[in-house]
């Protein structure tokens, strides 16, 4: 036969271990809870075939109940076992007189419960000791595949109460999903970076493009270089550089192609440095912009594995929420079978 694990698994399509939801730990601790409420359902009738007899002499003369039912508590007195009359608690200073009509003799014993403790009185010893009859119930561990004093027709609902509490411990779990959370986290990482990077192109002194005074201002920034070789090209095309006759539109007054030529020539190479001078620029403008959307982009990607997890998630956890449903169904069916309704 099957061990519970495995039906619990094949009921539930979970895959259980020592470090799942449930553990295997837990799935233990939901057999036996599950065990003891199947017991607890029965009619009283059944219940008595499935008790446990317990001693009580003069090294242990008191039962701890434990939330266990008792059916029967006898007493030898000699000769046969005695039945013994309950009586509540507050009562056995009376039993214990003997000039008391309540008085408790060995052919008359009686019992009580007090403190979660059953006494016998006449108190029981190694030559008369007392019996008590009490509902058993079993510890059943994942790896078992059946439970002894218990009832055979029952035992399949042991997995299905198992199945039931496997699945709800299987759907909380899904609430704190780590994975999830990681990703959100990691979300707000790649837009706080998308922000810092977008914040450079404003205010930064040190890495802005706009902000930072090099840019514009000194000799060594690219704008500045860019504005000289167009001024270049100014004074060279009609700006008397080298002079009045030389620049082109002198050169071209006196009809020198050559030197029409030669200052164009040079206009063209400064009006080229100033466009690489000003690509280079845009270039450093673009790492920010290439910068922010990478972090955007890597942002996107990270919503969209959420979303994705929590799709699965969401069709994952109903799917349990029915099956548990089907599953309780099934339960409260049994129960009411075995309690003869």
């Amino acid at each position: 036969m099957a061990t519970f694990e495995a039906q619990v698994e094949g009921l539930t399509s979970l895959s259980i271990d020592g470090s799942s939801a449930p553990t295997q730990t837990e799935l233990t601790q939901f057999l036996t809870d599950g065990a003891k409420e199947i017991l607890t359902s029965l009619p009283d009738s059944k219940k008595q075939l499935f008790t446990t007899s317990s001693d009580l002499n003069s090294s242990s003369v008191n039962y701890t109940v434990a939330g266990s039912e008792v059916f029967a508590v006898t007493r030898d007195d000699g000769t046969i076992n005695q039945p013994c009359r309950k009586i509540p608690a507050r009562l056995s200073g009376r039993a214990r007189d003997s000039d008391d009509m309540m008085a408790a003799s060995i052919t008359d014993p009686v019992y009580y419960i007090s403190n979660n403790l059953l006494s016998v009185f006449p108190e029981p010893s190694n030559s008369n000791n007392a019996h008590v009859q009490a509902l058993a119930y079993p510890a059943v561990a994942f790896g078992d595949s059946a439970v002894a004093k218990f009832p055979d027709e029952a035992e399949y609902l042991i997995p299905l109460y198992a199945s039931i509490k496997s699945l709800q411990n299987a759907m909380a779990a899904k609430t704190g999903n780590s994975a999830i959370s990681t990703a959100i986290g990691l979300v707000k990482d790649a837009v706080d970076q998308a922000a810092t990077a977008a914040g450079k192109f404003l205010t930064d002194t040190t890495d802005s493009v706009f902000g930072d005074e090099d840019t514009f201002l000194t000799a060594n920034s690219q704008l500045t270089r860019v504005k000289d070789a167009v001024d270049k090209v100014s004074d060279i095309v009609n700006g008397n550089q080298p002079s009045t006759t030389t620049d082109a539109f002198g050169a071209q007054a006196n009809e020198d192609t050559e030197l029409v030529q030669s200052a164009l020539a040079i206009a063209s190479t400064e009006l080229q440095r100033a466009q690489m001078h000003l690509q280079e620029w845009t270039s450093i403008g673009d790492m920010r912009v290439k910068e922010v959307q990478t972090a955007l982009s890597e942002a996107d990607g990270y919503i969209k594995e959420i979303q994705s997890r929590l799709t699965l998630l969401t069709t994952e956890y109903s799917w349990m929420e029915k099956q548990q449903a089907k599953l309780q169904a099934d339960y409260d069916k049994g129960i009411q079978i075995m309690r003869g309704a």
